[in-house]
């Protein structure tokens, strides 16, 4: 018997083995490579600030998490086999504004010789690739110097899949770029980004846990 058994109870120690194991696991997949990713910038820049001003907190959400972030990697490793490429490749691109250096990281899921690919577990396919996933596509092309890549999306349950070609949009990475201005600005002035995406303030039952810091914010 360990020596936490014998305090709390073999199921509860379980149970609690099980939190802890799902915990370490999105730990070190979340890991925060630096000031900024790309990722910080295409879903919601005023949740990434409010991450790196008071850290990550949990929102209840992490087994699905988990699960998706299970299967992403089982396919990924497959797909890169089968497709003559490099999966999760991580790059950094260093950008002059108002005098400072920033860097901006990125970690493409799939990097061949012609194309990238970002590969999206879901729980049902959409019909059109969402704007988050395919300006982080645009990001990666220009920082991997492609010209066209793919977003394919398996669904969870059935695997179910659906993919749609991306080339290049000036207009898409103009409007990553004006991300990066608003996000290193309110990193130096601490004063929130003006980009949001309300769409993720509640997901189903859940709120986002940086919710009443944001909507008091104007």
């Amino acid at each position: 018997m360990s020596e936490i058994e014998s305090v709390i109870g073999e199921e509860q120690a379980i149970d609690m083995a099980i939190d802890s194991a799902i915990y370490d696991f999105l730990a070190k997949k979340h890991k925060i490579y630096a000031e900024i990713q790309v990722t910080d910038l295409v879903y919601c820049p005023r949740k990434a600030y409010f991450e790196k001003k008071y850290g990550k907190q949990n929102n209840n959400s992490s087994w699905g998490l988990f699960v998706g972030i299970l299967l992403h990697d089982v396919l990924l490793e497959a797909m890169a086999e089968y497709l003559d490429g490099e999966a999760e490749v991580l790059t950094v691109e260093v950008f002059e504004i108002h005098g400072k250096l920033w860097k901006v990281f990125g970690m493409c899921d799939l990097l061949t010789p012609n194309y990238i690919l970002e590969l999206k577990t879901t729980s049902y396919l959409p019909e059109q690739p969402k704007l988050s996933h395919l300006m982080q596509l645009e990001a990666y092309l220009r920082f991997f110097d492609r010209d066209y890549g793919y977003l394919v999306y398996v669904e969870r349950h059935y695997g179910k899949r659906a993919i749609f070609k991306h080339y290049r949009d000036e207009a898409l990475y103009n409007e990553f770029l004006d991300r990066l201005y608003d996000f290193t600005h309110a990193l130096v002035t601490d004063i929130p980004p003006s980009h949001i995406d309300q769409s993720l303030c509640k997901l189903g039952k859940h709120k986002c846990p940086f919710y009443s810091y944001c909507h008091s914010q104007p």
